[in-house]
């Protein structure tokens, strides 16, 4: 199973920065989440909210800032004040940084890529992800999520290697006349969701399954023995690892 850092390590440092993904390295992930939304200029921003009071010293919707004034905010001191100065990344930027690192085990190191729709764009920025990928040679260690199906639909639609999934909360009524509807080939399902009849529908299917966010060592256990492929968590470090 791999353990996702979520939003990086954001037990430990401000989410979808610099500092957070390379601390989920250190504490040994085998792959990093992040969430994207586009900005006014159309660059894809690694951030979770769609506003940006939570996590930066700038205020309002993202959409409504152009690259140029986002690159200049400060996301890591809401967090604490030795991370003053931690800047947004662009998904470019992430791309570059992820594909020259190996994981403890000596492995390249994978990405989980949310897609953060809003109704006026939801096909620009799934594209825009894709291109990003496609450009970064990271297509194939990449799995593109969102909530949205249309983000979903819109990804298998522009690149059907590249891994895609369904993100859900609550049981979804229907799930494998969704899934093909979508022609997706991955579930994301909230951790309480996960069961031995869930696990056996996805092998039925030959459906990669991953879960979030799940931060108790037993909990990351009880995932693993179930053969969950990928589990995220805000603290990598609690992961059970294999004895030697």
């Amino acid at each position: 199973m791999w353990i996702v850092g979520h939003r990086g390590a954001m037990g430990h440092a401000p989410e979808n920065t610099r500092a957070s993904f390379e601390k989920a390295l250190r504490l040994g992930a085998d792959a990093v989440e992040c969430d994207v939304h586009r900005s006014k200029d159309g660059e894809t921003v690694v951030l979770h909210d769609g506003r940006l009071d939570r996590t930066t010293n700038g205020r309002g919707p993202v959409r409504s800032r152009t690259w140029a004034q986002l690159r200049k905010l400060d996301a890591g001191a809401w967090f604490a004040p030795r991370f003053k100065k931690e800047r947004l990344w662009r998904l470019g930027d992430l791309i570059r940084w992820a594909r020259r690192k190996k994981t403890r085990a000596g492995r390249p190191l994978n990405l989980i890529v949310e897609i953060k729709t809003s109704p006026d764009s939801p096909r620009r920025l799934p594209a825009a992800v894709v291109e990003a990928l496609a450009a970064g040679g990271m297509v194939d260690r990449t799995i593109v999520i969102s909530f949205d199906p249309r983000a979903v639909r819109a990804v298998k639609a522009r690149c059907p290697a590249l891994r895609a999934g369904l993100l859900f909360s609550n049981p979804l009524p229907g799930l494998t006349r969704r899934m093909a509807a979508l022609g997706a080939d991955a579930i994301f399902p909230k951790h309480t969701l996960i069961d031995r009849a869930l696990m056996t529908t996805a092998r039925r299917h030959g459906w990669f399954v991953g879960t979030w966010t799940a931060n108790e060592t037993a909990e990351l256990r009880r995932l693993s023995s179930l053969g969950v492929h990928a589990a995220a968590t805000n603290y990598p470090e609690r992961a059970p690892r294999p004895r030697s």
